[in-house]
């Protein structure tokens, strides 16, 4: 026989099931690299069309049309093969010379620039190595070394002062130092530039890669980037990290404390959230070794690093990733009934409603559950279940 009378049932009917929300970020890097997202796995969508990794800045313009927003972006199926993310969610940098033509004549070229680039604070006599892994297709224009336009194809270390003005730029070309060309690739050879030493009045290192006057071939045009790495040599006296901040986990809303031991003694400490500055009430000792988050929220998952300096120099932490864990359990209304019979779950406020149906279900098995997901623990909801058809 159907049910078709009203069905009340008790406040915050809780099964044995709890259903379990978990906000997490994947572990710091295991080495010693100064970029954040050296990987390129975070993605974001930025000012590119394309999702662009976090962290990073694209720039890019063509000569006679002007700036160019779709010049590069991240994309999973070119992820270098050193990537430790191996289980198809790694990214990699996809430089896309799709536009943009040349006939041999500067004054009618419209070639396609791309800058992609980091910036990190930085001090005079820091000594910096940049690494990363490339290839290019077999059309991609780069390797078109004769061409009176003469393309170039990268990685550049740049030194700024305070102002913004560059001090010194240092490119080193992959295509002359070997980068291959294949048909379908991935980023899987290595190149590394020559040191480079900061000079006298530097605030800032701007680090990453570059293809400069490219165009549109015939397809298999493009050139693929994975994998940065830059490694830095702080002058003597400057900080040494000699513990490294570790991850935190703490329920919604809880504190939770994220710090570093450097010797000797650093004079300023800054910390960052995935490489942005912190901003918010519920941080604390922003400027001492020990940070602290109270009530951490969903706001504040996500990757910390430490700058610390001294007058000598200065040296940043590994990342320490901050997750939320939280058990949370949920209202469930049992429905016996006929099998085929489909009802609407209705809550209100009190036992005689007012009712507003949040589901609708028909039992495919008896008894059947359903939870509402949308109220953990709420404690003054009811229940109910209409008939109807």
């Amino acid at each position: 026989m159907k049910k078709t009378q009203t069905e009340l049932l008790i406040t915050r009917l809780l099964t044995l099931t709890a259903a379990v929300s978990f906000a997490a970020v994947g572990s710091g890097v295991a080495r010693a690299n100064d970029l954040f997202n050296p990987y390129l796995n975070t993605i974001s969508v930025g000012p590119q069309v394309n999702p662009s990794p976090d962290g990073w800045q694209i720039d890019a313009s063509k000569t006679i049309s002007g700036s160019f927003n779709d010049g590069a972006d991240s994309e999973s199926w070119c992820n270098g093969a050193y990537d430790p993310v191996q289980d198809g969610t790694g990214y990699g940098l996809f430089f896309k010379p799709f536009q943009g033509s040349t006939n041999a004549n500067p004054a009618l070229d419209d070639l396609l620039s791309v800058y992609f680039y980091q910036d990190i604070a930085s001090s005079p006599g820091t000594k910096y190595t940049l690494s990363a892994y490339a290839v290019g297709q077999i059309n991609y224009s780069g390797y078109q070394t004769t061409s009176p336009n003469m393309p170039g194809t990268g990685l550049f270390v740049e030194f700024l002062d305070a102002s913004g003005s560059v001090l010194a730029n240092n490119q080193y070309d992959i295509v002359v130092n070997g980068l291959s060309n294949l048909g379908d690739p991935v980023p899987t050879l290595q190149f590394t530039t020559p040191q480079y030493t900061a000079p006298a009045g530097c605030a800032t290192v701007r680090v990453g890669a570059y293809a400069t006057n490219v165009w549109s071939t015939t397809g298999a045009q493009s050139l693929m980037m994975d994998d940065f790495d830059l490694e830095s040599v702080a002058p003597p006296g400057a900080p040494v990290i000699t513990t490294q901040p570790g991850a935190a986990t703490v329920a919604p809303g809880g504190t939770a404390h994220i710090s570093v031991v450097a010797s000797p003694t650093p004079t300023s400490y800054v910390w960052t959230l995935n490489g942005n500055p912190l901003s918010g009430s519920e941080f604390s000792g922003q400027g001492t070794a020990t940070l602290t988050i109270t009530g951490a929220s969903a706001a504040d998952v996500g990757h910390y690093r430490v700058l610390v300096a001294n007058a000598v120099g200065s040296v940043y932490s590994l990342n320490a990733p901050l997750a939320l864990n939280g058990i949370y359990l949920f209202p469930t209304v049992t429905l016996t009934g006929t099998i085929g019979d489909t009802y609407a779950v209705q809550r209100g406020p009190t036992v005689t409603g007012p009712w507003t149906s949040f589901t609708t279900n028909k039992l495919t098995k008896s008894p059947q559950y359903i939870s509402d997901f949308t109220l953990p623990v709420s404690p003054n909801e009811f229940y109910n279940s209409v008939f109807l058809h």
